[in-house]
């Protein structure tokens, strides 16, 4: 299989159905600063099959480079298993014939499309790719939520989300993005965890995936936890970040909020939110995950795979 490079432009003609809104060239073109260069590679065998993009720095390419996740974005549908493995084995050697040090790959969760994901993973592993990360992502399936959601959660996050109605709390649908961003900000603070976006950056990224921004405020009207939702495609949303600041914990505002975007997005076009990671390079944060089961969600896997070129040698 031919694999060759293209432009931002060109692959945008080409690519007329990307994988999801990240795999858009409106959005690489938008974080292209964070790398020395952009791959835009298309394989071909006489038609042209799949797109990928990367970010090459340091001679190390990363798909993705500036995104939770990146798959292969098919221009061909309906692909046997053999053009993966055929499209992996190009790669590898374009790879080698530009002198690339490694390949980082941090494929989604399977239920983004699982077949096409499935037959990826394989043929990547097949041609010497290892895993050198397997995090735990949590999604919420929204056909699970109904009238009898708080009796099917778990006792603990049930028992938090009687509380939190106690206290006369407020949740709203907003156009107040600084406020939902300066909560978060202050959330990560607390808590000593990395903020990766700036506020012009989710603004930026606003423009080019349709976000939702939700919040929850106190019985004196002030905020107190905020949500930042990607519509990464037309089925699936994304918590992009969300949390409360650490002074309201006593009354519970996680599971108020969670409940109520969960609702809030039950009787749309939407089937999954997906939530995120809890764990940090495969190690779980365990709280983090306790919580996400206990507020409904499911969990899958999230791997990272490696072609290393040393090991070639």
């Amino acid at each position: 299989m031919e694999l060759r490079e293209v432009s931002n432009e060109e692959y945008k003609k080409i690519v007329v159905s990307p994988f999801t809104r990240f795999e858009q060239a409106e959005f690489y073109a938008l974080n292209a600063s964070k790398v020395d260069e952009v791959k835009y590679l298309i394989f071909r065998d006489g038609k042209d099959r799949f797109a990928f993009v990367g970010g090459l720095k340091d001679n190390i390419v990363k798909f993705p480079f500036s995104a939770s996740f990146e798959c292969f974005s098919e221009i061909t549908f309906n692909n046997k298993i053999n053009h993966y493995h055929d499209a992996v084995n190009s790669l590898l050697e374009w790879g080698k014939n530009n002198k690339i040090n490694k390949i980082k790959i941090s494929l989604p969760p399977c239920y983004y499309n699982m077949p096409h994901i499935t037959k990826l993973e394989n043929a990547l592993f097949c041609h010497g790719f290892k895993p050198e990360v397997l995090d735990v992502n949590f999604e919420y399936y929204l056909s699970d939520f109904n009238e009898n959601y708080e009796m099917n959660i778990d006792i603990k996050a049930r028992q938090k989300l009687r509380a939190s109605n106690k206290h006369n709390l407020n949740f709203e649908k907003t156009n107040d993005s600084q406020t939902v961003y300066e909560v978060i900000k202050q959330n990560r603070e607390e808590k000593g965890y990395p903020l990766w976006m700036s506020y012009q950056n989710v603004m930026d990224t606003s423009k080019i995936i349709p976000s939702d921004f939700f919040l929850v405020k106190d019985e004196n009207n002030m905020p107190i936890a905020s949500a930042l939702v990607h519509q990464i495609n037309d089925e699936i949303l994304r918590v992009v970040y969300w949390g409360n600041i650490r002074e309201s914990n006593k009354l519970c505002p996680m599971n108020f909020l969670s409940y109520n975007v969960f609702k809030y997005y039950s009787t749309s076009k939407f089937k999954i939110i997906d939530i995120g990671t809890s764990t940090e390079d495969s190690i779980p944060n365990c709280g983090l995950c306790d919580f996400k089961e206990g507020i409904g969600c499911k969990c899958s896997l999230k791997p990272i795979l490696i072609w290393d070129y040393k090991n070639e040698n």
